[in-house]
């Protein structure tokens, strides 16, 4: 069974790759029977790339199995050597949209797993990482699953005028295809910002989050706002901070938390609004905008798969057009968006595992549109920060103050004791960069 990729999948161009320290030891034939087991319950990871005449197509259940590197671990950054050439090497139309690099060394090794971005989000990725590390060292079965299309989220809809949709349509694609190509390669470069923040600021976010009514979600759209408006001043400030929404967690009735899928809506929040309005009021307007918006998009999802699913996908050489179309309208690369991904609290040690999970890493590569976010999540009681941005979007001494003023704001607004602020003082003095 075949097809055809849908143009938000073909725009949506990137690499994603997720770094496991593990503390301790295994075989590669147990690493190589882990892939082959989770490969084996995620249809995803089962399809290859057809290129045909009208365009792309995935072809179910025709890949080989998961290609595995194995380089030996000399020193402890080797990985990002590793990582760099990981996500600027394209998927193979003949290979599955998976594969993984293992360094390992006498203590401890680097596990480098990437994903096209086309087939699995941010989340996905996590349920494949676990599985993996869980697969390792366990037996227990990954039951396999029907694939997961568009078409089963849309399910029976039909918009109210399909006359007007349809016209509508054929409108859209009509001026799509008068986009020229553009032969010239994008350079599209990201450096990636990290530093960690302790327990002692992450239970003191949590708490004032708890006393405030406010997700912590909320305090970081706004503590972000407001660094935004900082470092780039109200002229040049991203105009949106747009959020991810994982659509599993019992949101969509036809996902699973233990599937693999590519979507799933978002959020996005206008920048720069009231900026003297004290920090938590502010926080308790967005989190009820935020949990309005999510409410709405779930009802809205059918719908806006279905309007994805009449795209004509656009060629690689329009897509660039658009981009450099965004360059010269001075839409800072990324269309004056700004994301915000908060992984949330991840868990992925297993308390019978032969190894312990030391250190997860984030890391991301377009190959058309440009990057511009921070990712956010909590790991072995730490506050992780990665901030990722294209050098047309974000300079890296943007990048630098904008850390400084975000965590700054973080700690003014939730540290109340002298010590407290002290504390998180020499904290931060000693992030990692």
């Amino acid at each position: 069974m075949k097809r055809k990729l849908s143009a938000v999948e073909q725009m949506i161009d990137a690499n994603i790759v997720y770094m496991v320290r593990l503390e301790g030891s295994f075989s590669p034939d147990k690493l190589r029977s882990a892939l082959i087991r989770v490969q084996r319950k995620h249809p995803a990871l089962r399809v290859l790339v057809r290129k045909e005449a009208d365009g792309l197509y995935y072809e179910d259940d025709s890949a080989p199995e998961i290609p595995l590197r194995v380089v030996p671990r000399m020193a402890e950054n080797d990985y990002r050597r590793e990582c760099c050439t990981e996500l600027t090497t394209v998927f193979a139309y003949d290979q599955p949209q998976l594969r993984a690099v293992w360094l390992p060394s006498e203590l401890e090794s680097d596990l480098l797993i990437t994903t096209s971005h086309s087939i699995c989000d941010g989340m996905s990725m996590l349920t494949i990482v676990r599985e993996i590390l869980r697969s390792l060292h366990s037996n227990e079965e990954l039951i396999p699953y029907a694939p997961i299309t568009t078409r089963d989220i849309i399910g029976g809809y039909q918009p109210p005028q399909p006359w007007k949709r349809k016209l509508m349509m054929l409108l859209l694609n009509g001026l799509l295809q008068l986009v020229p190509d553009s032969r010239r390669t994008l350079e599209n470069k990201e450096h990636h910002l990290e530093w960690v923040g302790d327990r002692a600021l992450l239970d003191a976010l949590k708490q004032r989050c708890k006393i405030e009514g406010v997700s912590v979600h909320a305090a970081l759209e706004v503590a972000l706002d407001r660094a935004l408006l900082t470092i780039f001043g109200k002229e040049k400030s991203p105009e949106w901070i747009e959020s991810p929404i994982d659509a599993r967690r019992g949101r969509l009735g036809v996902l699973k938390s233990d599937m693999v899928f590519f979507g799933g809506g978002s959020f996005k929040v206008r920048t720069g609004q009231t900026p003297d309005m004290e920090f938590w009021e502010k926080a308790r307007a967005i989190n009820q905008e935020i949990n309005r918006q999510v409410e709405q998009e779930m009802l809205d999802i059918p719908s806006r798969y279905h309007f994805q699913e009449s795209l004509f996908p656009l060629r690689s050489g329009q897509v660039k057009s658009i981009v450099r179309l965004g360059d010269a309208l001075r839409l800072n690369g990324s269309w004056n968006r700004f994301a915000l991904s908060n992984l949330g609290n991840i868990v992925i040690n297993d308390s019978d595992a032969p190894f312990h999970v030391k250190d997860l890493r984030l890391y991301m590569h377009s190959f058309n549109v440009r990057l511009l976010c921070l990712i956010t999540y909590t790991l072995n009681g730490e506050m992780r920060f990665c901030c990722l941005g294209d050098e047309k979007c974000l300079s890296r001494s943007q990048a630098a103050g904008l850390k400084r003023e975000f965590m700054d704001l973080l700690q003014r607004q939730v540290i109340s004791t002298d010590e407290s602020v002290r504390d998180v003082s020499r904290m931060l003095a000693g992030v990692a960069e």
